[in-house]
């Protein structure tokens, strides 16, 4: 699906309806929308006539969830995968909490976002070739190479620092002291003893999933995996965890899973990923372009103290 939208600065956006409550849908609508892009009393029709589907499908697809199908890599994929394991950053992600690389049904994974932005769709879609060979699916769901991440914006003001991007992936990494010599093609003025690095950017952000018991919930990489389902895949790698254990399964699950465990985990036919290419049941809704910001701040003081 083409962005027609782009130009006014909308993003057009799948949004999934009669499977989340009514006023989650409307919510969306009011606060990404631009006002009184829609009427709301047609906006909840069709809500109800989507529930309607959502109702037949539970008992139709009653326990499809719990059936997902889980297999290996290919040989020529299995070592590419495997080689995204050894950067630094992501052994440190698999040495806190073990994860590994499988190839997962996307029809079945479970979901908890109710939208995809369909612009960010294609701009994943023109990084890709037409017939992507095995390197390119894995520098995809690793979310490395040319599919990495969106560029960042920076400007400097007496007040402070201020990043911009499109992603809300954007974040503050970490904040550490090295040795100044660790710092190329800067001299400072003066003899510098120490340096404070302000590391910020993106996090790892491979296509991942959490396993509890039978189910399997797609917790990062959705518009990627939503991308490979229209050019024909039916299987995704995916770094899998499993938080089956109770105790993993708190700080292992998303927050909207783990606030209705109930229904993501236990409804005989929670949200699946085959929604979102279900027509009756999604909503293609101009939704208001934002960046999203970072801004640092440094306070410097000098006191003085008792010897």
């Amino acid at each position: 699906m083409s962005t027609q939208m782009d130009h006014d600065g909308l993003d057009p956006t799948l949004v999934l309806r009669g499977l989340f409550p009514l006023p989650k849908f409307i919510r969306f609508v009011r606060e990404r929308c631009r006002p009184r892009s829609f009427d709301e009393a047609a906006l909840m029709d069709e809500w109800r006539e989507a529930k309607a589907v959502a109702l037949r499908l539970t008992d139709d697809e009653a326990g499809s969830a719990d059936d997902i199908d889980v297999c290996p890599l290919s040989d020529e994929m299995k070592p590419l995968a495997e080689q995204t394991l050894r950067r630094p950053s992501m052994q440190r992600l698999t040495s806190l909490v073990p994860r590994s690389w499988c190839m997962v049904e996307i029809d079945r994974l479970i979901i908890f976002q109710e939208s995809l932005n369909l612009r960010h769709v294609d701009q994943l879609r023109a990084s890709l070739a037409p017939v992507p060979s095995t390197q390119d699916v894995i520098d995809l769901v690793a979310c490395i190479g040319s599919r990495s991440h969106p560029a960042v914006r920076f400007s400097q003001s007496d007040s402070g620092y201020t990043f911009l991007s499109e992603s809300n992936d954007l974040r503050f990494l970490d904040v550490v002291t090295v040795e100044p010599s660790a710092i190329q093609n800067y001299d400072p003025f003066g003899s510098a003893l120490h340096a404070i690095v302000i590391y910020l950017g993106f996090s790892d952000n491979a296509i991942s999933a959490t396993r509890v018991g039978n189910r399997i919930i797609l917790t990062n990489g959705s518009h990627r995996v939503y991308l490979l389902r229209e050019l024909g895949f039916r299987y995704v790698p995916c770094l899998l965890t499993d938080a089956t254990d109770g105790d993993a399964s708190d700080f292992l699950l998303p927050a909207d899973v783990k606030q209705d465990r109930q229904f993501y985990l236990h409804a005989p036919r929670p949200p699946l990923f085959k929604d979102y290419l279900n027509p009756r049941l999604t909503r293609v809704v101009p939704v208001v372009r934002k960046n999203y910001v970072l801004q640092a701040k440094l306070d410097l003081q000098r006191t003085t103290v008792p010897r």
